[in-house]
C-alpha cells in the first residue's frame, strides 16, 4: 500500500509540474526580428565566422533552435538578446559612423580572445557559435587591414596646430563642462596628476596617457591595485597620432578624456567604478543618457580578475608629464616629463626658465596582450635628464623643442 501511495504522489507531482509547464508557455516575451536597416560589409570568411558566432543574439536576424523556445529558455534568451542587440547591432550597421564600426569589431574580437563572447552558456548548447584559433587568426588579419594609415597630413597638421595656439592663449576657467548624464562630474584637475602608463592604439589612430591621482599613485607605490582602494581616479587622454616631418609620431589633436572613480559604495552597480568621457576642446559630454555606462562596463569587462582596469602602471615618476612620442623606426615610446617650473612653461607656451628640469623617459614597445590595436611600454630603454643651461646644448635643444601636448 505504501509503495502505491508512493508511485500516486510521483504522479500527481508529475502531472502538477506538466501543468505548470504548460501554463507558463502562455507567458512569453515577445522577441520579433525588426527590419535591417544596413547589414556589416565585410570579407565573407569574416562575415561568415561573426554570423556564425554574433548573430544571433547582436542583429536583427536572430535563429532559435527548437530548445531556445520553450519558457523558461525563451524567458534567458530573450533577455540575453534585447541586451545584445542594445550594445552592438549588425542590422543597423549604417547607423555608426566608420570610426564607430572600426571600433566596434577591435572590441568584438577582444571580448571574443578573452573569452567573454560568445558566452559560455549559449556555446554550451550552440557549439557552432564557438570561435577557433584559425577563426580569430582571420578576424585579427582583417582587423589590421582597417587600421588608419599614419600620414602627415597637412590639415592634420594644421588642425592640431591652431588647437594649440587655442589652448596656450586661452585664459580663465574655460568651458562650462557639464556633468555626465548619470551624475559623473568632470574631474578639472586631471592635468596635474602623474602619468602612470601611455598607449598607442595603432587600430584607431590615437595616442593615450594614461593618469592617476593621488590616491592611485599612492594605491601603486604600495602594491595595492587588485582591487584599487576607494578614492582611485584615473584618466586616459587621448590625441590623434600624427607624423611630424621627423619621423616621430607625436599627439596631435586632443579628442577627449576618459575618467574612472573608484568607490565601491556609491557605483556598486557599475563594478565599483564612475565612468565618464569628454569630448572636443568643448568637453561635451560623451553619454545621451545614463545607460552609456553599459558600454564601459562591456568594454572593461574583459579584466574582471582586474577590478575591471586595463592600465598596468609603469614607473610613476614625481614630475609631471608634457607630451609623449613614439619612433616606430626604433620600436620605442617616450614620455617627457618636467617639474613645476617647466611644467607651467611648457603649458603656457613660454620659453623655459631657469632651474627648468626637464627628464626624458625611453620605452620598448611591446603589444598590449589586453587589446588587440594597442601597444603599450615594455622594459625601459633609457632615462635622460637634462637641467636649464647646465646639461648639453643638443639634448636641451631637442627637449625643449616637444611642446606640451593639449589638455584643456
Amino acid at each position: 500500500m505504501a509503495k502505491n501511495f508512493f508511485k500516486r504522489r510521483i504522479t500527481r507531482v508529475a502531472i502538477l509540474l506538466l501543468a505548470c509547464f504548460v501554463l507558463i508557455q502562455f507567458f512569453r516575451p515577445p522577441l520579433g526580428n525588426p527590419p535591417v536597416t544596413g547589414d556589416l560589409q565585410a570579407p565573407p570568411e569574416v562575415k561568415s565566422i561573426l554570423q556564425r558566432a554574433c548573430y544571433d543574439c547582436h542583429s536583427n536576424e536572430t535563429k532559435l533552435a527548437w530548445f531556445d523556445k520553450p519558457a523558461p529558455a525563451i524567458w534567458l534568451v530573450t533577455t540575453h538578446v534585447k541586451e545584445g542587440r542594445e550594445l552592438l547591432n549588425f542590422s543597423h550597421w549604417d547607423s555608426l559612423s566608420v570610426d564607430q564600426q572600426k571600433g566596434k569589431l577591435f572590441e568584438s574580437l577582444n571580448q571574443i580572445v578573452f573569452k567573454e563572447m560568445p558566452l559560455s552558456q549559449y556555446t554550451t548548447f550552440h557549439g557552432d557559435a564557438r570561435v577557433s584559433d584559425g577563426d580569430i587568426r582571420i578576424l585579427r588579419k582583417y582587423l589590421a587591414s582597417l587600421a588608419p594609415p599614419k600620414l602627415a597630413d597637412s590639415a592634420a597638421v594644421q588642425s592640431a596646430d591652431e588647437q594649440y595656439a587655442k589652448w596656450i592663449a586661452a585664459t580663465g576657467a574655460g568651458p562650462d563642462v557639464k556633468p555626465e548624464p548619470n551624475g559623473f562630474a568632470y574631474l578639472s584637475d586631471f592635468s596635474s596628476w602623474q602619468a602612470i602608463s601611455s598607449t598607442e592604439r595603432w587600430d584607431n589612430g590615437t595616442m593615450r596617457v594614461i593618469m592617476g591621482n593621488p590616491a592611485a599613485v599612492k594605491a601603486i607605490r604600495e602594491g595595492r591595485t587588485n582591487p584599487w582602494p576607494d578614492g582611485t581616479a584615473f584618466a586616459k587622454v587621448a590625441w590623434k597620432a600624427l607624423l611630424r616631418p621627423s619621423g616621430e609620431i607625436m599627439p596631435g589633436q586632443f579628442l577627449q578624456v576618459e575618467f574612472m572613480l573608484k568607490d565601491k559604495e556609491k557605483y556598486a552597480t557599475t563594478g565599483g567604478w564612475g565612468w565618464g568621457r569628454w569630448k572636443g576642446d568643448e568637453l561635451k559630454p560623451y553619454g545621451k543618457d545614463a545607460s552609456f555606462v553599459s558600454e564601459c562596463m562591456h568594454c572593461h569587462q574583459p579584466m574582471h580578475d582586474r577590478d575591471l582596469v586595463f592600465t598596468m602602471p609603469v614607473e610613476v615618476r614625481d614630475e609631471k608629464v608634457i607630451t609623449s612620442r613614439i619612433d616606430k623606426s626604433k620600436g620605442t615610446m617616450s614620455t617627457l616629463y618636467g617639474n613645476d617650473i617647466a611644467v607651467a612653461a611648457a603649458r603656457k607656451g613660454i620659453a623655459y626658465p631657469a632651474h627648468s628640469v626637464l627628464t626624458l623617459v625611453t620605452w620598448r614597445q611591446k603589444e598590449d596582450e589586453h587589446w588587440y590595436g594597442a601597444n603599450i611600454p615594455a622594459s625601459i630603454q633609457s632615462v635622460e635628464t637634462v637641467k636649464y643651461g647646465i646639461d648639453p646644448e643638443d639634448r636641451w635643444k631637442y627637449m625643449t623643442g616637444l611642446r606640451a601636448s593639449v589638455m584643456p
